[in-house]
């Protein structure tokens, strides 16, 4: 479902073309026809709770009355294989209404199936038993449920959905959360409208057809009574029109199931679908009216709004301190900068929401002492300008709220904003007054995907990048005794992206980054725990561990000791063999160890892990490994794994995926100690 701004279309009147029927395709399947030689022989994932057996689709633009109108019919069968999948029962559809119009859902209907006595009996839905409820200002959301589902049950629901909003030509989702054995899209447009089409899938259809049939429908038009009103008991104008038409049709077969992986955004960038957006509409002999406009004019717009805009026009109770701030900082342009975000956050507050806009006046939100990312940000720009820097806001859609398709200049692909703040040397700021445990300098992780759009004078995309790592170091000096017990300290250092959750954790209490630890690595005994840095936000936080790691009852005479796979990370975070998207860091990121180890008394060293070296190609990442004697009593091991990119594409995963692998092999490779004989 879309919300785009609803345009009003007049149609040109008398439009009389010649008639032909369009050509029409066999659909994939009937409702109520269900039989049990359609069951698969068996699940596609034994795993799965349900599987889609077909999902098929179609919209149409047909005439209506006054206009065209948008007809989506969907028809839908899934088998429930457990309990877990239960909840495939329950099938939602959001429905857009807009100035005393509404989008209507018809001819709905459904059955559940069951095997009983060795018969397919089917129950059909009642459907007097929708419920709907409200999702936005202009959405809402009904609801239905099919009967009595148990394992092993056979759904089955149809429904038409008609609508006044020809910009939303409905959007399909082919994949799902669970496997779909075939899933089918059609469109067919009228050569009167033109929709931007954007599709992904890194799954192949298919199907991926374009035809061009003739078209034909008809509009009803009231007759007017010549004086601004409709001719009481005058029959409807009826015009038939016929034209070409672009039909598309789109087929993905065997998709397996959606899987949450690491370093992902926002399933929608990765799901296999197809999104439209009205982009122009042209009759014969008329000139063509756009409605999907440029990011210039959406700028233009977003200044002229009373809560974007026109919250930057307005002085607020900031604007005096800003102007202090200009005169203690007046060489300092950084410094100053970072002062006003300061004066922002401590006078408002994030509450957490994602918005563009300002609801609230600048005085209301010093009230309440708290606000959405919005109305903080917006403030911060206007407070950076009031202290004489040259500052604008920078639009963005958050990790969560999926990548940014430039081609597609809409405003709701945004949901967030910070600012831009250009100095005189030509460099950049780029600050945001939601994260008090961040440096000025850095961006929240949220933030950090692909680019964002710059509302200036000469609007342009920014990269949002950072050159900022998220870097864990671990330096350890550690006893071996003659039981194999490892005692000592771990001084543990957060820096750069890791440093502004450990610091929140920190704060949580005195003893949270301990009980953080030991969760992680529940062999050792922490006796103490040390934390400094957690008010110095440009260095990195520390945490010191005194701690114990049990060997044997007795002593050995020969030991394998692997410290740093006590340390260590644990497991990877590429589990699966392969991996159908890309890897989607918000920074590099960095793991260090350094363990130096003292022996005990009458051991030596007999045999050491060899080093290694291992490197990404194109300078992707790299693993290094190294164990050296410094002296007849102390070894000094070494380890860094670095991921030097942000973005890993899926034919770079293997490769990812075996530098984890094999940097946690060696890691955990033993260290051969074996007592002296006299």
């Amino acid at each position: 479902m879309k919300v785009a701004t609803l345009w009003s279309c007049a149609l040109l009147s008398g439009l009389l073309l010649n008639s032909t029927r369009s050509i029409a395709q066999d659909i994939p399947i009937h409702l109520g026809s269900f039989s049990a030689k359609e069951l698969p022989s068996a699940p596609a994932d034994t795993t799965a709770p349900a599987e889609v057996l077909c999902d098929f689709g179609q919209s149409k633009i047909e005439g209506g009355m006054d206009g065209f109108v948008v007809r989506f019919d969907r028809i839908t069968r899934v088998h429930i294989l457990r309990r877990t999948g239960y909840e495939w029962a329950t099938v939602k559809v959001p429905l857009y209404h807009r100035d005393g119009q509404q989008e209507k859902l018809q001819q709905l209907k459904g059955f559940t199936y069951n095997l009983v006595g060795g018969e397919w009996k089917k129950e059909p839905l009642k459907t007097d038993a929708v419920f709907s409820r409200k999702l936005t200002a202009n959405v809402d959301e009904y609801a239905f449920t099919l009967p009595n589902v148990r394992e092993g049950s056979v759904i089955e629901f149809s429904y038409a959905i008609l609508s006044n909003f020809v910009f939303n030509l409905q959007d399909w989702q082919f994949q799902q959360e669970i496997p779909v054995r075939w899933s089918e899209y059609r469109t067919t447009v009228p050569s009167f409208f033109r929709y931007k089409e954007i599709s992904r899938s890194y799954l192949p259809f298919a199907v991926n057809e374009t035809t061009t049939p003739f078209y034909r429908t008809s509009y009803r038009s009231k007759t007017s009574d010549g004086h601004g009103g409709y001719s009481a008991g005058a029959s409807d104008k009826v015009y038939n029109i016929s034209t070409q038409a672009v039909a598309r049709r789109w087929v993905l077969k065997d998709a397996p199931a959606f899987r949450e992986e690491p370093f992902l955004t926002t399933p929608r960038d990765y799901l296999s679908r197809v999104d439209f957006e009205l982009e122009r509409i042209q009759f014969p002999d008329q000139e063509p009216q756009f409605v999907v406009g440029t990011w210039e004019q959406i700028e233009k717009n977003l200044l002229k709004d009373e809560e974007f805009g026109g919250f930057l026009e307005r002085a607020t109770p900031l604007t005096s301190g800003a102007a202090a701030l200009a005169t203690l900082h007046a060489n300092d342009l950084p410094a100053r900068a970072d002062a006003v975000r300061t004066l922002v956050m401590q006078a408002v507050g994030y509450d957490g929401t994602n918005t563009l806009y300002a609801e609230h006046s600048a005085k209301k939100l010093l009230e309440l002492r708290h606000g959405t990312a919005g109305e903080v940000n917006l403030l911060l720009v206007r407070t950076l300008r009031d202290a004489g820097l040259t500052a604008n806001p920078l639009l963005l859609s958050t990790r969560a709220h999926g990548r940014i398709q430039t081609d597609l200049p809409v405003v709701s692909q945004f949901n967030y904003v910070v600012a831009h703040v250009t100095l005189p040397d030509g460099k950049e700021l780029l600050l945001d007054a939601t994260e008090p445990l961040l440096p000025f300098t850095l961006l929240p992780e949220r933030c950090l995907n692909n680019q964002g759009r710059l509302l200036s004078t000469t609007g342009r995309w920014v990269p949002l990048t950072t050159t900022q790592t998220h870097l864990v170091y671990t330096a350890a000096d550690f006893t071996l005794d003659a039981r194999s017990t490892i005692s000592g300290t771990i001084r543990q250092e957060y820096a750069g992206y890791a440093a502004p959750s450990a610091r929140s954790t920190a704060r949580e209490s005195e003893h949270a980054l301990r009980k953080q630890w030991q969760s992680t690595h529940p062999d050792w005994t922490v006796e103490r725990a040390d934390v400094a840095g957690t008010n110095e936000l440009g260095k990195p936080l520390v945490v010191t561990f005194t701690t114990r790691l049990a060997g044997a009852e007795e002593a050995v005479a020969t030991m394998y000791v692997r410290p740093l796979q006590h340390l260590g990370p644990g497991a990877s975070p590429f589990r699966h063999d392969e991996r159908l998207f890309p890897v989607d860091l918000p920074s590099s990121r960095r793991l260090e160890y350094s363990v130096k180890l003292h022996l005990p008394t009458g051991y030596s060293a007999t045999s050491l892990p060899t080093s290694a070296l291992i490197n990404l190609p194109n300078d992707g990442g790299r693993f290094l490994y190294s164990v050296s004697q410094l002296s007849p009593e102390t070894l000094q091991i070494t380890a860094r794994l670095a991921l030097n990119k942000t973005q890993y594409s899926p034919n770079e995963y293997v490769a990812l995926r075996e530098l984890y692998a094999r940097a946690l092999a060696k890691m955990a490779e033993p260290l051969v100690l074996t007592k002296q004989t006299k």
